[in-house]
């Protein structure tokens, strides 16, 4: 009776097919990270501008800085936690540099906060962890690019108004403020991941539209 058995050529060559699949489907799920980070970034910023467009917080009665209301998507470049953001509206018009947790949107998906400072040593149970951008996808750096304002804003936030106008950033608005923190310019928001690869959303001026870059839609 003979015995079926691979022969060291036969194995050699399944060797090689796993290891051509393996390495394609690594270079896939690298992709598909960016992929997510990209994709979960844009909703979020469309999500800033849908709140402003939905639940406007324009309060022109306020007699100081009421242009702080707005819905904000804020930006930070963490030293011990890495990137996060931030999104809600400084409803209280406090006007410190972070909205509490009571102030931040909450995601549609989860049904969590969207809240995070650079101060959070964990991420809590009631906050979504897809602000946590450092942490879940890798992301190294995000900085806006272009974005112009009268004003010279160089703040790293987008915040959207009653129309759905990108503004860059709210500090420094009061009563008398003539809305010298519009953007002018189309905003480029570079995201560095930790190899190095980076992709750019596009916020546009006057309409606030979001998008991939590279992948606009039709």
């Amino acid at each position: 009776m003979k015995k079926l058995a691979f022969t060291i050529i036969e194995l050699v060559f399944v060797i090689i097919i796993l290891g051509i699949l393996a390495s394609l489907a690594i270079g896939r799920m690298d992709r598909d990270l960016k992929q997510e980070a990209s994709e979960t970034i844009l909703s979020h910023i469309r999500l800033t501008q849908q709140l402003a467009l939905s639940d406007n917080k324009h309060l022109p009665n306020s007699s100081l800085n009421w242009q702080r209301a707005y819905w904000r998507i804020q930006f930070k470049n963490c030293t011990k936690i890495k990137p996060i953001y931030n999104i809600g509206s400084d409803l209280d018009l406090s006007g410190g540099s972070d909205i509490s947790k009571k102030e931040s949107a909450i995601d549609p998906i989860n049904g969590k906060y969207l809240y995070a400072t650079c101060l959070s040593n964990s991420i809590a149970s009631d906050v979504s962890e897809d602000i946590f951008i450092g942490q879940k996808f890798g992301v190294t750096n995000v900085k806006l690019k272009g974005c112009s304002t009268i004003s010279g804003s160089t703040a790293n936030q987008i915040a959207f108004d009653y129309l759905g106008r990108p503004h860059r950033g709210v500090a420094g608005y009061d009563s008398l403020s003539n809305f010298d923190r519009i953007v002018r310019s189309d905003c480029n928001l570079t995201v560095t991941l930790s190899d190095s690869t980076t992709f750019s959303i596009i916020i546009e001026s006057e309409t606030g539209h979001a998008y991939i870059e590279n992948q606009r839609e039709l």
